[in-house]
């Protein structure tokens, strides 16, 4: 049998601040190939949770364990100057260090290739997330952590979006 490799284990994590914990006790293991969803009511902790996964938080009681650097991120919200002029192409590339074979090969991966000189203004909520899908699945990442990845989406897009996740 052909052992999928540990990624990452949660061994009874939580995360306090002011004296109140934001989660607590959680524990489980995310393996290679696996698609692993966090579901649960606003506020309980997904997000959280996600955060000490990608060491962007770190755990106030039990322990991560980590066996690859190589994650990526899609956020729920993400802050831009809706105003400013910026193409796909160059969101692509704004902070990764990306050429323009990995960036069109990630475009065309979920679908959106054909916007890789739109301005990201004019995009649909559904374009929009499928170009920060590729944006970070680029890198070929071990790990990808999509945090709410349909929201704004209609119901067609996140038909389409959890095809493309499974794909």
């Amino acid at each position: 049998m052909n052992q999928k490799k540990l990624l990452v284990k949660l061994e009874n994590a939580g995360v306090q601040r002011i004296s109140k914990w934001l989660v607590k006790g959680i524990s489980f293991e995310i393996s290679q190939g696996q698609i692993v969803t966090l579901i649960g009511p606003n506020g309980s902790g997904k997000t959280t949770t996600a955060k000490m996964i990608l060491n962007i938080m770190n755990p106030d009681d039990g322990q991560i364990t980590r066996n690859t650097d190589k994650m990526a991120y899609v956020p729920q919200k993400i802050n831009i100057d809706w105003t400013m002029p910026l193409r796909v192409i160059d969101f692509m590339k704004i902070t990764n260090n990306l050429n323009n074979n990995q960036v069109l090969k990630s475009l065309t991966t979920t679908g959106v290739d054909k916007l890789l000189y739109n301005q990201i203004h004019n995009l649909s909520g559904g374009e929009f997330q499928r170009v920060l899908i590729a944006r970070a699945i680029a890198k070929k990442p071990d790990l990808l952590v999509l945090d709410e990845p349909v929201q704004g989406v209609d119901y067609n897009g996140e038909i389409a979006l959890y095809n493309l996740i499974k794909k």
